[in-house]
């Protein structure tokens, strides 16, 4: 399995021919989006996409209106009120999946981990929030620092949002331990302020004894990827 990052929280990872959309959201643009198209499409074929929750940053109804263009069959997977909002958009067959769901998507084993989204205030209802844990190994919460009821061998860390601390951040790097970490969540973030969240993260990995992985973003030649 390889991978690479698109803006903010967004994901896509190859495996075995087939390509898989995480979180492809609206700080994602629509030429990166369409860049993001055309390499996987090189080489493979777009399996499915997993839309954590309903917020913007998460997932962009011309985002999807463009993956799904490009591949009509391709799954989606994701909470009920966020499917209601694609069907409103003209997707009416988003997957509903909870925690403890499993499904495929091509060459994707997806488990379904959590429920909820972290707090933002108490003002603001709290909403729906699925992780994905994919082909045993890659694990993205979405926006949760809620623990998964496993040791990820790779773990998203959402490493800048309205709903953490840094200190909470590093709490939930501590308390998984993984063997292998990568950032995600940053577009909220300024230079400065991403790199002094990244050296608090890899403080928290060093004491577990984890390494925190550079996840690419896919560049102009289209060919930036890490093996995972």
């Amino acid at each position: 399995m390889r991978g690479f990052r698109l803006s903010h929280a967004g994901l896509v990872l190859e495996h075995e021919g087939h390509a898989l959309f995480i979180d492809p959201g609206s700080f994602t643009t629509e030429a990166e989006l369409s860049a993001a198209i055309d390499a996987v499409s090189a080489e493979s074929t777009i399996a499915g996409v997993v839309i954590t929750h309903e917020h913007g940053d998460h997932w962009s109804a011309p985002n999807l209106a463009a993956i799904r263009a490009a591949a009509p069959g391709a799954g989606i997977f994701t909470t009920r009120s966020t499917a209601e909002s694609l069907q409103a958009t003209g997707i009416p067959d988003a997957v509903v999946v909870h925690e403890g769901d499993a499904a495929e998507a091509g060459g994707f084993e997806l488990d379904f981990y959590g429920h909820r989204h972290e707090v933002l205030h108490a003002s603001i209802p709290v909403i729906d929030n699925i992780g994905v844990r994919v082909n045993g190994s890659l694990a993205y919460g979405g926006d949760s620092l809620a623990r998964p009821p496993f040791r990820a061998d790779v773990l998203g860390v959402p490493i800048g949002s309205p709903w953490s601390t840094i200190g909470d951040v590093m709490d939930f790097v501590l308390a998984n331990a993984p063997r292998r970490a990568f950032l995600t969540h940053d577009g909220m973030l300024s230079g400065p302020g991403l790199a002094l969240f990244e050296q608090r993260v890899r403080e928290a990995l060093a004491t577990t004894g984890g390494e925190l992985l550079a996840f690419p973003r896919l560049g102009d030649a289209g060919t930036a990827r890490l093996e995972l």
